[in-house]
C-alpha cells in the first residue's frame, strides 16, 4: 500500500452488514479511496501492520459509532479510535463520526470529546446520502463533480432530441472565472514551458484558463503535462521546436485518452514519454 487514501473505515466487525460494507461500496463507487479491511487486507497479511499503515495514509478516520463499537472488549477499535484521536492537532479535523442506532448519552459516556462532534446518524440519512455527506468533506472535488453532473442531468431531463448546424454553434467568449493569485501563478509557470510551443502569448494562455469552469483541475493537468514535456526534452537534449511541438501534442493526447499521430518521434520514444506520463500521473 504505497499510496495516499482518502479515509480509514473504523468500525465494529458486527456492524458490517447492517451499514459498513454497503457504505464502503458506496463510496468506492464514488472513487473516494478508502481502507476496509474487506477491501485492503489479503490473506496473509499482518492485522496490525496493515491497520496501521492504513491509519497513517488515511487524512480522515470514518468511525461507524455504535452499541457495538463502544463495547468494552473491542480492542482493534479502541486501538484505531486512539490512532485517529492522535492526529487530530492544532485543530485539525480527522475524525468524521457516523452514529449508529445508538443516543447522545450512550456516545457521552465512552467521549465527551466524540459526543461534541457534529456527527452524521444513520436513523436520518440513506447510507448513498451518507455517504454523500462524507465525500463532500473527504474529496469535495469528487463532490462537486457529481454536483455538476447532476445539474447537466436535470438541465436535459426535458430536453429533446434534434439536429443543428455545426455554424450555429456558439463557442465560449466570454470568461467564466477569475484565476486566484495561485491558480494565474501556476498557469505562467506552465506558459514558460510546454505552452511556449502551444500559444502565441501568456495573456491567451491565461484567457483559456479562465473560459473553464473548472480552472484548478485544468492547471493541475497541464502541470503534469508541463513537468513530463520539460524532463523529456532535456534528459534527451531536443531543441527542436517542431519536435517539441509534437511532444506537447502527444502529451495532451495521453491527457484525454488519445494517440495523436506524430513524425519525428519513434515508437520506442512514445513509449518512453507514456511512461513518464503514468510516472507522474495523480487523480485530481
Amino acid at each position: 500500500m504505497n499510496k495516499e487514501l482518502d479515509a480509514f473505515i473504523s468500525h465494529a466487525s458486527e456492524d458490517k452488514d447492517t451499514i459498513v460494507r454497503e457504505l464502503a461500496k458506496v463510496l468506492e463507487k464514488l472513487r473516494v479511496k478508502i481502507w476496509y479491511d474487506e477491501f485492503s487486507l489479503k490473506v496473509g497479511d499482518s492485522l496490525s501492520k496493515s491497520i496501521d499503515e492504513g491509519l497513517i495514509k488515511s487524512r480522515f478516520g470514518i468511525v461507524i459509532i455504535s452499541k457495538n463499537f463502544l463495547s468494552k472488549n473491542k480492542k482493534w477499535t479502541d486501538y484505531e479510535y486512539r490512532s485517529l484521536l492522535s492526529k487530530e492537532e492544532n485543530g485539525t479535523k480527522v475524525i468524521l463520526p457516523v452514529w449508529h442506532n445508538i443516543t447522545v448519552e450512550e456516545v457521552k459516556s465512552f467521549s465527551l470529546y466524540l459526543a461534541d462532534k457534529i456527527a452524521l446518524q444513520t436513523g436520518k440519512l440513506s447510507i448513498r446520502k451518507l455517504a454523500l455527506k462524507l465525500t463532500e468533506i473527504i474529496r469535495p472535488d469528487i463532490y462537486q463533480s457529481l454536483k455538476g453532473y447532476i445539474l447537466i442531468k436535470n438541465m436535459f431531463k426535458n430536453a429533446k432530441k434534434g439536429n443543428i448546424v455545426y455554424d450555429e454553434l456558439k463557442v465560449q467568449k466570454k470568461p467564466v472565472s477569475k484565476l486566484s493569485k495561485n491558480l494565474e501563478v501556476r498557469a505562467r509557470s506552465i506558459y514558460y514551458g510546454i505552452g511556449q510551443v502551444l500559444y502565441s502569448d501568456i495573456d491567451q494562455a491565461i484567457y483559456n484558463y479562465e473560459l473553464d469552469l473548472r480552472p484548478d483541475r485544468e492547471i493541475q493537468t497541464w502541470e503534469l503535462m508541463n513537468l513530463c514535456f520539460l524532463e523529456f526534452i532535456d534528459y534527451n537534449k531536443i531543441q527542436d521546436l517542431n519536435t517539441k511541438k509534437e511532444i506537447a501534442n502527444l502529451l495532451l493526447g495521453f491527457s484525454v485518452g488519445h494517440l495523436f499521430k506524430v513524425d519525428k518521434i519513434s515508437d520506442k520514444k512514445q513509449i518512453e514519454l507514456y511512461e513518464l506520463w503514468k510516472k507522474y500521473f495523480y487523480e485530481y
